[in-house]
């Protein structure tokens, strides 16, 4: 077994800033989700201190309702920027034993595998973050529906 360190580095160096991207995308999916369920927590206030008039009350049960699938996808889609994260470091692991010990199929194909899935979850999280932008705009109608003269 020999081999430089220099080799090791070589090998994980380029695939290292793909992961650490990864990992900004996913601090982006944690922030959307704490600010959402944030959100959802103070409209479940407001609706429980029942203070409203009705129609505020309404209003408020309809954002509640789309601030639970908001949480719900982007919980999903943090989970899976996870399993994306955890899966592009397995391919940098795999890189580096590669460099290590060269020529072994069974490290060179788990290496691909979970390159290729650790990309398609992160398309499939950022596909979660479209989705929760369309729930946005029907909160945002939504926030203002119970003001006439905004609506008008």
């Amino acid at each position: 077994m020999d081999f430089d360190l220099k080799d090791v580095l070589e090998a994980i160096g380029p695939s290292a800033a793909l992961v650490f991207a990864s990992w900004i995308f996913l601090g982006l999916l944690e922030q959307r989700y704490v600010a959402a369920y944030e959100r959802f927590r103070k409209l479940v206030e407001e609706y429980r201190a029942n203070q409203s008039s009705e129609t505020r009350h309404h209003n408020l049960r309809d954002q509640i309702r789309l601030y639970r699938v908001r949480c719900d996808q982007m919980r999903t889609a943090t989970n899976l920027g996870i399993i994306a994260a955890i899966l592009l470091l397995t391919t940098l692991l795999c890189g580096a034993l590669e460099a290590v010990f060269g020529g072994i199929a069974p490290i060179k194909y788990l290496g691909t595998a979970c390159a290729i899935i650790g990309l398609l979850l992160v398309i499939v999280a950022a596909v979660y973050v479209i989705q929760e932008n369309t729930l946005i705009k029907q909160m945002l109608g939504s926030e203002i529906a119970d003001l006439n003269d905004v609506m008008g």
